[in-house]
């Protein structure tokens, strides 16, 4: 039985990314940990606009980039040629694309600043982010790009060393400076994991080739990639504008603090979430994209399910009986009320989790208008269904908000999936 499991991709993927997974969480739980502590949940609900600010301009700098260097990087696997074109032009469009929201940040910088921080006495740290986000994005990138490689080793070991810094970074920004801190660690954590990175060969030969191969730069590739782009940018921008929108409008309905609890039961959510999302990115991606024929996708869905949903469940059970464990672990006793939430909360993460395994199709075979229309329906909704039902339930309102959301989405995704496939597959029969 161990000696199967052993050579299960799937679950070698699962007990290599356990590593992965443990430090991410572990340095969330200090980030967490100390926030709650230092900052509480006024200042919980402060900080999640600023990361929601931070997460659309990476959706225009680097986000769009991930699915596309997977794809393209793990195509040309027997090519090495052609992934070396592919990490020179990802590079190289990355930083121009970083340098134009870079001027567009900083001369917007008190608008942003008032948006998401209520005072515009904080626009120099955004100013401070403008000049850092090129940087920034080419710390992702590199992960990206190690992932579609396939080098798990130094992918893993980035992975490590950028969480260890970043719960490093935070705690000592956070501890000294306390909101400001918070703010300030938010994005120079990223840019210092990225001078870290360079210390690694391997990191430092991406970049020196893009230097010396300028001229294989392609517009061409662009325009192939920029698909891609399109769609991460496309979710980027609805989450952020999304959460945004709902964290404000619990703000003025009710107050800064039921806004801080919504974040809190949020940021729980993301410790587990980046487990899954693991398992998209480093298993379920790769393989939907070097597939071409319906058989195959069939037989790729059905071993991944197979699977996935006992692990889901005995997970999120698992969760649920030990939530006050957890927020107390995580969090403090000041949050301990969104524990009437969390049933809610994991009923509408399964529902995510199952539609996003089907829709990374949409990624693989590039199905714009499939992906355009499924992530309208799970943020449109979420953000138009919260505004009214928060008026009506309060903060719970939020959270059934987000199961109907989840729940159309999973429909919508399976409806657009069936309806498509024919054009994207072929037969092999």
């Amino acid at each position: 039985m161990f000696k199967q499991i052993n050579n299960n991709q799937f679950y070698k993927t699962i007990t290599y990314n356990g590593l992965i997974v443990f430090f991410r969480v572990l340095s969330s739980f200090i980030v967490s940990k100390v926030s709650a502590m230092y900052l509480g949940p006024s200042g919980y609900a402060l900080l999640g606009n600023l990361k929601n600010i931070i997460q659309g301009l990476l959706g225009f700098t680097i986000t769009g980039f991930e699915s596309g260097t997977i794809k393209y990087i793990s195509e040309n696997s027997s090519n090495r040629n052609r992934q070396n074109e592919v990490i020179i032009n990802i590079i190289v469009f990355s930083f121009i694309i970083s340098l134009i929201f870079s001027l567009i940040t900083f001369f917007f910088s008190e608008d942003l600043a008032l948006y998401s921080l209520k005072e515009n006495q904080y626009a120099v740290f955004f100013k401070l982010l403008a000049f850092l986000l090129p940087i920034i994005s080419f710390s992702w990138l590199i992960l990206y790009i190690t992932n579609g490689l396939q080098n798990i080793k130094l992918y893993s070991i980035l992975l490590i060393i950028f969480n260890v810094l970043n719960a490093l970074i935070t705690f000592v920004l956070i501890y000294t400076f306390g909101l400001k801190g918070a703010i300030l660690a938010s994005f120079s954590a990223p840019a210092i994991n990225f001078l870290i990175s360079l210390f690694f060969k391997e990191i430092r030969l991406f970049f020196i080739s893009a230097f010396k191969n300028l001229k294989k730069v392609s517009l061409k590739f662009f325009r192939s990639i920029s698909v891609y782009i399109l769609m991460a940018l496309y979710s980027s921008l609805l989450i952020s504008v999304c959460y945004l929108l709902i964290r404000n409008r619990i703000i003025f309905s009710i107050d800064t603090r039921n806004a801080g609890l919504w974040e809190a039961m949020n940021k729980i959510s993301s410790f587990y979430m980046m487990f899954f999302s693991s398992i998209f990115t480093l298993y379920l991606l790769p393989r939907l994209s070097k597939n071409t024929s319906r058989e195959g996708y069939h037989k790729i869905m059905k071993k991944y399910f197979m699977m996935l949903v006992p692990i889901l469940i005995v997970f999120f059970l698992v969760i649920f009986l030990l939530r006050f464990f957890i927020i107390r672990l995580f969090l403090t006793n000041d949050f301990v009320e969104i524990s009437q939430y969390f049933y809610l909360q994991l009923f509408g993460d399964i529902f995510k989790i199952l539609g996003f395994s089907l829709a990374y199709q949409f990624h693989a075979k590039k199905m714009v208008k499939a992906y355009l229309v499924s992530d309208m329906i799970l943020y449109g909704v979420f953000c138009v269904v919260s505004f009214f039902l928060i008026d009506k339930y309060g903060l719970q309102g939020t959270f059934y908000a987000y199961i109907l959301s989840t729940s159309l989405y999973f429909i919508t995704v399976v409806l657009l999936l069936f309806n498509v496939k024919n054009k994207y597959l072929i037969n092999e029969k």
